[in-house]
């Protein structure tokens, strides 16, 4: 899954994509997921917040047509690295965009092992691990 949110000259739309396989099949292949960052912590250094627990939410269905929709919630453990995207450009060209788009381009990355539990059924009825 990735999730973003486009500039306002865009305006500020939230795009996701996303799709769950398994045994090298395609389950389903989505728009319709979530990403939410359901606990925070300020980072110090980045001056952003960091996401300390997310909760992923996919929304399909199969290739014979039927629902499915698969959730993950999972707390965070010590993120292994923070990648600044514009590391390499100038810093008053960071600040000229931190400025107009409201943001700093930062990705936070972790592992974590999880099963994925899904269900063909309707997507009221969620399982979540």
């Amino acid at each position: 899954m990735m999730e973003f949110t486009t500039p306002p000259s865009y305006g500020t739309t939230k795009v996701n994509v996303g799709g769950i396989a398994r045994d090298g099949s395609i389950i389903t292949g989505t728009i319709a997921g979530t990403a939410e960052h359901i606990a925070i912590h300020d980072d110090p250094e980045a001056k952003w917040p960091e996401p300390t627990q997310v909760r992923f939410t996919w929304k399909g269905t199969t290739a014979d047509g039927k629902p499915v929709q698969a959730v993950l919630d999972k707390v965070w453990g010590e993120r292994m690295d923070r990648v600044d995207v514009m590391h390499e450009v100038p810093a008053f060209v960071k600040k000229i965009v931190a400025g107009a788009a409201g943001t700093r381009p930062y990705i936070y990355q972790v592992c974590f092992s999880v099963s994925l539990l899904y269900q063909h059924k309707p997507t009221s009825d969620v399982q979540k691990t």
